[in-house]
């Protein structure tokens, strides 16, 4: 199965339930909603309750089977949805079966929808439990105690979801912080680890291209060395600045450490990256200024190979930004599809690119 894992490897496991929350909480509370309810089994088959003992072995046995496919694919969002059904269907037929009591499940049923999936889809099966339970006048003494719980079953459902929405906020800021670079907002190594990983698989899959540039800003520790580490950070907040403003959407931006930075072109091949690359070093290059030091850049251009994986595709690319830095500086190596043959370079004169031998 595409995508499968087991936990065989217990650290892939750990790694898993540590940074997915929601399949942590469907981790949880499908182990103990299994061991809770298998002591209903064991009492209600030693009470001669035969039917009520197998209804609660069948939501046991959901509740693992949902478990069990939660842990075995990574199709995490999916268990959580097929999860909060389960629970929406044993509560109702909880109560069918025993009564009142199953009233008390729903609440648990309420709340821990919004922590097993997203916050809509919870709020969906919410409302059909309420209704189904609502339907069902025979469950409550008085009129006074029916609306008491559509009241309070409301009030679960709200704050459940305001709880939900909040989480979901902090998550997507705790990701952005851990895949930006603080100082110019680009994404960081994390980042450009995930989408170099995805770019290379989308490629064996379907062929689209896919060009990477490695760049070094020129004479950036003489601006850093003279001026002052302030001066040094604007200058990297600056330019990438300028990247942003001349990439589009789908592109990938990310500094990688120092003054160099890493662009992830999709669906460019070489003509169209070698276009690409000299709008963008026409465009920034000598913009710049920081006193007396004009910061250009150098870059490294390398097509993505099928035979490659990404750190040899970023090799590729460094060993050509480094031929690029040696052979003048603000210039452009286009890497070939070998390190040590011919590549492309745009000299900073006359923008035009010619072939040279490394």
């Amino acid at each position: 199965m595409q995508g499968s894992w087991w936990p065989g490897s217990s650290e892939r496991f750990r790694r898993k339930f540590r940074d997915d929350y929601q399949f942590a909480m469907i981790v949880l509370f499908g182990t103990l909603a299994a061991v809770v309810i298998s002591g209903f089994v064991v009492y209600r088959y030693l009470t001669g309750s035969y039917l009520g003992g197998t209804v609660n072995l069948l939501i046991v046995a959901s509740v693992l089977l949902v478990l069990v496919y939660a842990v075995r694919t990574s199709h995490t969002r999916r268990a959580g949805r097929i999860f909060a059904v389960v629970t929406v269907i044993a509560c109702i037929a909880s109560t069918a079966m025993f009564g009142r009591t199953g009233i008390l499940w729903g609440y648990v049923v309420l709340w821990i929808n919004f922590l097993l999936t997203g916050r809509r889809f919870a709020l969906v099966t919410n409302l059909i439990l309420m209704s189904v339970l609502i339907v069902e006048t025979s469950l409550f003494q008085s009129i006074l105690e029916g609306v008491t719980y559509i009241v309070t079953a409301l009030m679960v459902t709200t704050f459940g979801y305001i709880f939900a929405a909040r989480l979901a906020r902090y998550q997507d800021q705790l990701e952005m912080l851990a895949l930006q670079d603080p100082l110019t907002f680009s994404g960081n190594r994390r980042m450009m680890r995930r989408d170099l990983t995805a770019a290379i698989s989308t490629h064996r899959r379907s062929g689209k291209p896919y060009t990477l540039i490695l760049l070094d800003l020129d004479h950036f520790k003489a601006v850093n060395d003279e001026y002052g580490h302030e001066t040094g950070d604007r200058a990297l907040r600056d330019f990438s600045d300028l990247v942003r403003q001349q990439i589009r959407a789908e592109d990938g931006f990310y500094r990688f450490g120092g003054e160099e930075f890493v662009l992830l072109l999709p669906d460019r091949g070489a003509e169209d990256a070698r276009k690409a690359v000299e709008s963008l070093h026409q465009r920034i290059s000598g913009k710049l200024s920081y006193g007396d030091h004009v910061v250009c850049f150098s870059a490294g251009v390398a097509v993505l190979r099928p035979d490659e994986d990404w750190p040899a595709w970023l090799t590729r690319a460094d060993s050509a930004m480094y031929q690029a830095k040696h052979g003048g500086r603000n210039r452009i190596v286009f890497a070939s599809g070998k390190l040590a043959s011919g590549a492309g370079v745009i000299t900073p004169k006359t923008q035009r690119l010619t072939d040279v031998e490394n």
